[in-house]
């Protein structure tokens, strides 16, 4: 293993460093130098050492991204991974960065390090790292853990070859007020530690302490009449002082006051605000109870540019601007106009550079100047100044119990000066072998004999707290006791001696949930909540579409983890994920088991897998609620005039369906009523039914419209689809027939034709069987009689047979089991007609009881069948819900059994 220091050795800025391994090489962070000619790390370094195979970002400041363009150009297809709130950062940070080093340069008239088209290609390709923190690089596998410092931020654990090396970054265990501190892992042991040292030389004041201090003196400005300005690093330190303000406040420890917020900061917060996982409890719940933790409004005031003059010119306020060491942007531009005031105050509350203008006002207020230089220019300082410690480093004592947990065998020491540097080296044992880095060396490792672990007294580990400790920042599927409803939440917080967890809901709000009510974990969340939001809210109200294409047979049978099913299915889509966790609760309970540390499993079998390809098990949303149903519908259906409403219509629990009304819907052909319930089976996950009710009111206004003139209301024949009215014949009579044909699907006859025109004439072939004009109708007694004869002579069941009166003349109307039987016997039909001297017609409704009856029969019970079938009127089809798959020989036997007796065909579900 070989550690070459580029830059971020023996000073802090322009951190870069080029791991080698056996067979792979990685590169961590590309920073810039705050101040000086020179701000890039000694990049002519990697012409002779090893390409990377990638490139890794602990966190987002300028220090550590700051040269990441002109490294992504020199390597434009190694791949460059931060975590999620590291990769929105950059966006800000580079962007903003840019700006200042545009200024620069031309005030220097200098080149620039890197071009704009440069950086936004370095941004467009920046890549997140995967949920879980571990990427797979080569032979090395990196393990991301938390850092503390700014959101986001991470410290990299490398393997390979039995070498194991830890990079920290900027490490905070403290964590302060917005993110908690760095994860310390125990039992990893690292060969290497590469730790940061910027405070190595000094121990922490108390953070309270400094924090009431702050608070109590920007007040006291305040209140004395005066501007108190705290120029911040927007990323991280402004956040945290926000929020000292705002508690004190809200506790009535100081009074109130404005804070204007300016520069980079309000974007920044922005960002923080989007990740209320990555926080601390408190900042999250705030976020989640009032929509933002940093920006509230009424109290801190975000501001732009233009109106700067306007806030210095006004009553006395808190300013938080960027940058924290005056070199630059807002901070800068208010110290100008502020330094002047002796009623004003500058507090620092951050690191400042040697060569910064920070630095040179805390010389002026121990009394060693009484000048400042601010952009090239020199003011007198007549305001107050003062420093706060609040820094987002670790100190020289937790840096060296950090040591003490990890046991490394070397430890390199980076970003710091010599001062703190040498005095941190003093104080690590020895047995850590510190090592003073400077820029420009390498320092190769031989691969060492496994150490004997650590000495004395060793933490008895609860494994139980540590598994549920383990969940904080995961997405976990529960199901309340007092509700069937299976649920979707991001933990926040866990308390492990109660087993209960604290999770963000796709709503907002905050969830307490017992351990024993988790199902299973879906694993880390790493993007925004509003993310988490999305994706829970689209798959908990309708999952159909995420299950929809799923291979479900590409699944092995044997016990795996969701984990494992994923990766087995190819599916990285977050919102499908949530379908397929879903979906698996609803196999049997014997397919699930729980292993010893609480994790689940599926046992996917044949049957199961085809069920879930079918989604024939009770999946929770797998059709969405009555009312979005509804809504669906109401919406597939806007701008047609002929649609009237929709509802559910109750059959049995697992027989529900949504039942449409038209005004007309004899007027919708059958290809088109299969198109609207695919669709609608498609968007809602509802089958539906469209009513063959008729709005007989309907008929009226549309006749008018019509004919032109005003039309009294006709007579409406529903079985026979026709309509009569009492107006005479008009000359465009056929285009009118033809348009309320189109419209409606019923025949229009006017007066003279009800008598004079033949029956045949008005209701069509199709459904009518005609007798001939010289023979006399039979007695309707005799005539019933005859029909019945002609059934048992011809082999088909008439269910009944019904006299009516049309037009003055007889009707007869005969019952088969469907329609479509009904059609195959138009001969006999016919015939019986021209025997009783009347007109013959069938029923247009099935004996739905019958059809379910004879599917019964027909069905073997080898294939499961799970209640009753369900009979399709629009389709002509039964469908039945089997728990096997039947051979294609006994499904055909059935299915043609089925259709030749009914006239339905057989679908399986």
């Amino acid at each position: 293993m070989k550690v070459s220091v580029l830059g971020g050795g023996n000073e802090i800025g322009a951190s870069c460093l080029h791991i080698q391994f056996d067979e792979s090489s990685i590169l961590i962070d590309a920073g810039m130098r705050m101040q000086g000619e020179d701000g890039l790390p000694m990049l002519g370094m990697l012409e002779e050492l090893s390409k990377p195979d990638s490139i890794l970002v602990t966190h987002a400041h300028a220090d550590h991204i700051g040269a990441l363009p002109v490294v992504h150009t020199l390597y434009p297809d190694v791949p460059v991974y931060a975590t999620p709130p590291t990769a929105d950062l950059m966006q800000l940070m580079m962007k903003d960065s840019y700006k200042i080093l545009l200024e620069q340069s031309r005030a220097n008239q200098a080149l620039m390090p890197y071009t704009e088209e440069q950086m936004n290609q370095l941004l467009m390709d920046v890549r997140v790292l995967p949920a879980n923190g571990v990427l797979k690089i080569g032979d090395l596998t990196i393990t991301a853990y938390r850092a503390g410092h700014i959101v986001g931020a991470v410290m990299f654990m490398i393997e390979a070859g039995g070498e194991r090396l830890l990079v920290t970054g900027d490490l905070s265990f403290r964590g302060g007020r917005t993110i908690p501190g760095a994860k310390v892992t125990e039992g990893t042991r690292p060969d290497v530690v590469v730790m940061e040292s910027t405070y190595g030389n000094r121990l922490h004041t108390d953070r309270n302490t400094e924090e009431k201090r702050l608070a109590e003196h920007v007040a006291e400005t305040v209140t004395n009449g005066g501007f108190a300005l705290i120029p911040a690093f927007a990323l991280g330190r402004a956040q945290e002082v926000l929020l000292i303000l705002q508690d004190y406040m809200e506790k009535g420890l100081i009074p109130s006051f404005p804070i204007y917020v300016d520069g980079l900061v309000t974007p920044v917060s922005r960002i923080y605000r989007n990740y209320p996982h990555y926080l601390k409890g408190p900042v999250a719940h705030r976020i989640r109870t009032n929509g933002d933790a940093f920006l509230t409004e009424g109290r801190c005031i975000p501001v732009s540019a233009k109106e700067r003059d306007t806030i210095i010119e006004g009553k006395p306020a808190c300013i938080v601007a960027s940058s924290g060491m005056l070199t630059g942007g807002a901070s800068a531009w208010y110290a100008k106009h502020l330094v002047k005031d002796e009623k004003n105050a500058i507090y620092l509350t951050g690191y400042q550079d040697e060569e910064s203008p920070g630095k040179k006002l805390l010389a002026l207020a121990a009394g060693d100047e009484s000048t400042i230089d601010i952009d090239g220019t020199s003011y007198d300082v007549n305001c107050r100044v003062d420093k706060f410690g609040l820094s987002a480093h670790a100190d020289a004592s937790e840096m060296t119990r950090f040591l003490e947990t990890l046991d490394p065998t070397y430890t390199l020491l980076v970003h710091g000066d010599d001062d703190a540097r040498t005095a941190l080296e003093d104080k690590i044992h020895p047995r850590f072998h510190p090592v003073l880095t400077e820029n420009g060396e390498t320092y190769p490792f031989e691969k060492r004999k496994e150490g004997k672990g650590v000495t004395g007294k060793r933490y008895k580990r609860n494994r139980e707290q540590e598994r549920l400790r383990s969940y904080i920042g995961h997405v976990l599927l529960y199901q309340k006791d007092t509700d069937n409803t299976l649920k979707f939440g991001l933990c926040q917080n866990v308390h492990p001696k109660m087993a209960t967890f604290y999770c963000d809901t796709p709503k907002g709000k905050l969830d307490k949930v017992a351990s024993a009510m988790v199902l299973d974990t879906l694993g880390p969340w790493s993007l925004p909540i509003d993310d988490f939001s999305e994706a829970a809210k689209d798959v908990l109200t309708f999952s159909r579409p995420y299950l929809k294409n799923i291979d479900w047979d590409v699944l092995p049978d044997y016990i795996m983890s969701l984990q494992e099913i994923f990766q087995k299915l190819q599916v990285t889509d977050e919102a499908q994920q949530f379908a397929i966790a879903l979906a698996l609760q609803s196999i049997p309970d014997t397919q699930k088991h729980v292993d010893r540390e609480g994790r689940s499993g599926y046992k996917l079998n044949k049957d199961i897998t085809f069920q879930l390809s079918n989604l024939a098990l009770p999946i929770q949303a797998v059709k969405m609620n009555a009312n979005h149903a509804m809504d669906a519908v109401r919406d597939y259906f806007a701008g047609n005039t002929h649609f009237l409403k929709c509802g559910v219509k109750e059959n049995g629990t697992e027989n529900e369906y949504l039942l449409l009304s038209f005004d007309f819907p004899g007027s919708i052909t059958k290809v088109d009523q299969r198109q609207i319930t695919a669709d609608i089976k498609q968007q809602t996950g509802w089958d539906a039914v469209i009513s063959d009710s008729v709005r007989h009111e309907a008929f009226q206004p549309l006749l008018t419209s019509l004919m032109e003139q005003h039309v009294g209301m006709p007579s409406v024949h529903i079985q026979d689809g026709v309509v009569m009215t009492k107006e005479a014949k008009p000359e465009n009579s056929r285009r009118i027939r033809d348009a309320f044909k189109q419209t409606t699907g019923f025949q229009l006859v006017f007066s003279e034709e009800s008598s004079g025109v033949g029956v045949s004439d008005t209701y069509g072939e199709e459904a009518l069987y005609m007798a001939g004009s010289d023979v006399a109708p039979m007695e309707n007694n005799q005539a019933i009689a005859v029909a019945k004869q002609y059934g048992e002579d011809y082999g088909v069941s008439i269910y009944k047979t019904s006299m009516k009166n049309q037009s003055g003349q007889p009707l007869m109307e005969l019952h088969f089991i469907s329609p479509e039987v009904a059609a195959r016997y138009s001969e006999m039909m016919q015939t019986l007609s021209k025997e009783i001297g009347m007109a013959v017609t069938y029923a247009k409704t099935p004996k739905q009881n019958e059809i379910i009856r004879i599917t019964n029969e027909w069905l073997p019970d080898n294939w499961g069948q799970t209640g009753n079938p369900s009979v399709h009127m629009d389709k002509a089809e039964v469908s039945v819900k089997v728990a096997e798959k039947p051979d294609g020989d006994e499904f055909e036997n059935a299915r043609s059994g089925i259709e030749a007796e009914t006239g339905y065909t057989l679908r399986l579900k």
